[in-house]
């Protein structure tokens, strides 16, 4: 189906946001402990994922205040649910530098998130952080809170060794590719082994993302991942469908 670029406009103005969720799986008891929040657009016609409306977030200078809609629903979530799963949002790493983005985030979670220690920020690298320094003190107040922070893409962008070095994370999460073959490349093996054993020494968890099948989650638990996400398990669904799907009250 085709979108005109004024339905995406109209959508984005009247900030049409909505939230779907991914669940993550614990690798040894194969239950639910938390899920990842992935924002939607809602059109008149059509709900659509980032990829189509990104852009025109961008054109239209929107970014933070669809940042600002995930972290308040995501934090919503976690207090409706009483704090039994986690919910994880992505942060964009140059806003870690951004003390008027950071203050706000800490001044909301401090006024309105009783589980503090349930939200979890997932950095992405749209851009670079210039000034890690800055970054790991806006972190490390965060932290003092009770709130996690992983590192999304493991393995993908060039900044990730140095960003594992400078700031407190405490998860790491590998980029999809890096799952697709796993069954068929040995190289590809040996580099998510040596991420797992990097990130267990370190002291921090380790999340797998786009896992698609029972071969893929058997040796990523040989391999000793903490979590998995994937279709294997679900599609990100609106929470209250996640909610019937796995009797979750």
């Amino acid at each position: 189906m085709d979108i005109s670029s004024t339905e995406i406009w109209d959508a984005i103005r009247r900030k049409n946001y909505i939230l779907y969720y991914q669940p993550k799986v614990d690798a040894r008891t194969n239950e639910i402990i938390g899920f990842e929040a992935l924002v939607r657009l809602k059109t008149t016609t059509a709900i659509l994922g980032p990829g189509e409306f990104f852009d025109d977030i961008v054109l239209l200078n929107a970014t933070r205040e669809m940042q600002d809609f995930v972290a308040e629903k995501a934090i919503e979530q976690i207090n409706q649910l009483e704090g039994r799963f986690s919910i994880s949002i992505n942060i964009p790493a140059d806003y870690l530098t951004s003390s008027n983005y950071m203050r706000y985030i800490y001044d909301y979670i401090k006024q309105h998130l009783n589980y503090p220690e349930q939200l979890e920020l997932e950095i992405i690298e749209r851009a670079e952080i210039t000034e890690l320094e800055i970054a790991n003190k806006h972190l490390r107040k965060l932290k003092d809170l009770g709130v996690k922070v992983s590192m999304d893409d493991f393995g993908k962008g060039y900044s990730s060794m140095t960003y594992l070095r400078s700031l407190p994370i405490d998860i790491i999460k590998t980029d999809m590719s890096f799952i697709a073959l796993l069954k068929t490349d040995r190289r590809q093996q040996i580099i998510i082994q040596a991420i797992i054993d990097l990130c267990h020494d370190l002291g921090g968890k380790i999340v797998t993302e786009g896992v698609e099948d029972k071969e893929q989650v058997e040796k990523l638990r040989e391999m000793k991942v903490d979590y998995f996400q994937g279709f294997y398990f679900s599609r990100p669904l609106p929470m209250e469908e996640l909610k019937k799907k796995f009797s979750i009250i």
